[in-house]
Formats: structure tokens, C-alpha cells, sequence
């Protein structure tokens, strides 16, 4: 099984979960569909563009994307520019539609990630017409799991009102 473990660098692994109001296909579609995924994908004040979104829904295959910094508030208090983009070039390593995928992806120690990262995501019916997808994902360092997790959160709160419309 596929799960991040801590290692001596990086201790912190994010475990989140969040219920979702759609059925359990619907939910693991905007994971997979790279149009549906663009549309959420990135916490606040960047985007993602699905010229930008490469996914091969197999084992081995591609689970690339691009988000783009939008926000000047973020630009200025990072010191980087708006329109800098922040690639993620995962590869899937366990899928299972419509209840599990696996992505693994490299370090990016330019970005803060020192170690290579396993993201787990499984979807739980909870319910006719609700998911419960419980997210493991890491290992991160204690400096760069905070901004994991509100990127993690965030998204997920803009996966929740696509759902909900």
C-alpha cells in the first residue's frame, strides 16, 4: 500500500478529511478529468490552466499541473512575481476509479519540498449522493507543512462549492 512516511528531514505527513455533497464517481472525475480539475486545482490567489493540466488516468501515468500565481498580496509577500508558475509533476502510482489515486512526485527543493512526496486520496461513499475523501499526503517539512495543508484546505473549499452548484 502507498502511503508517505516521515523520514529523518521531513516528520510531517497531512491527514484531511472532508465530505463532499456529490456522488463518489462525480468527486473522483474532478481528480482525473484534466478540464474539471483546472477548475479547482490551486489554493486562493493562484489559478490553474487546463492548457496547463496533463493527466493519463493510469498506473505509471501522468498527473501534471501548473498553478499560476494571480494574487499581488501573495506576489508582494513572497518577494516572486504574479504569473509565476508552480509546477507539480506527478506521476499516478495506484488508481482505482472511483475510490483511489496515488501520486507520487519528486523533490522540489527550490519550492521547499526536500523529500519525495506520496499523496494518497480515497474516496468513501457516505451516503446515496455524498463523498468522503480522506487525503494522506508527505512526508513535508515542519516549515513547509503548514502552507501543504492550507493549500490542501483550500482547495478542497473550492472543490466543495463546484459540487454544491
Amino acid at each position: 500500500m502507498n502511503r508517505p512516511t516521515t523520514t529523518e528531514r521531513a516528520g510531517r505527513i497531512l491527514e484531511i478529511t472532508r465530505v463532499f455533497d456529490a456522488p463518489r464517481e462525480e468527486v473522483f472525475r474532478y481528480f482525473v478529468e484534466p478540464d474539471l480539475l483546472a477548475q479547482w486545482w490551486g489554493p486562493d490567489g493562484f489559478t490553474t490552466p487546463v492548457d496547463q493540466v496533463e493527466i493519463e488516468p493510469k498506473v505509471g501515468g501522468k498527473h501534471h499541473k501548473t498553478m499560476v500565481l494571480e494574487s499581488l498580496e501573495i506576489a508582494d509577500g513572497a518577494g516572486i512575481e504574479v504569473g509565476t508558475g508552480f509546477p507539480d509533476a506527478a506521476t499516478i502510482v495506484e488508481i482505482s476509479p472511483p475510490e483511489l489515486l496515488v501520486l507520487t512526485s519528486e523533490p522540489q527543493p527550490e519550492l521547499g519540498l526536500i523529500e519525495r512526496t506520496i499523496t494518497r486520496i480515497e474516496l468513501h461513499e457516505d451516503g446515496p449522493e455524498r463523498t468522503r475523501v480522506v487525503l494522506v499526503d508527505g512526508p513535508y517539512s515542519d516549515m513547509m507543512a503548514p502552507n501543504a495543508e492550507t493549500g490542501w484546505t483550500q482547495q478542497f473549499g473550492k472543490l466543495a462549492r463546484l459540487l454544491s452548484s
